[in-house]
């Protein structure tokens, strides 16, 4: 079964490593139609109450998602038409045009400043119809 209730866009950047530049890069893509919720937990220690803050988003499957393996082994002109979920990418709320080249004021940490809801893919459940990605 696909996502129900869906209530905003994202934009993905996945991380891949450019062999021609020796650098890492960022590949944009924007997904339309998931849903986002904030969640906060809390835990009781004996040092007091620790509250951590984490975001699910519900992503249907779709015909472009590929493994993150697969998505690194891509040569440049086939990564375009596909995205994946991998461990530490970053994913924007909303329809984001800003582009990752590693230059000033194109950067990571440009993003981060640029954008309010700004997170880092932690983990990823694939379900029968759909993706549980679990980012902070």
């Amino acid at each position: 079964m696909g996502v129900l209730f869906k209530n905003t866009d994202i934009t993905i950047y996945n991380r891949y490593y450019d062999n021609s530049l020796g650098v890492d890069m960022y590949q944009r893509t924007v997904i339309e139609g998931v849903n986002w919720q904030n969640k906060r937990t809390g835990t009781v220690s004996d040092k007091g109450l620790l509250l951590a803050d984490s975001t699910l988003i519900f992503v249907d499957k779709l015909d472009n998602y590929i493994s993150p393996k697969r998505f690194s082994k891509l040569q440049p002109n086939e990564r375009e038409k596909y995205f994946t979920f991998a461990f530490g990418d970053k994913i924007v709320k909303g329809k984001v045009d800003f582009e990752i080249i590693g230059i000033k004021h194109h950067s990571v940490n440009d993003l981060d400043n640029e954008f309010d809801d700004v997170i880092s893919i932690k983990s990823v459940n694939e379900l029968s119809g759909h993706f549980e990605v679990e980012a902070v």
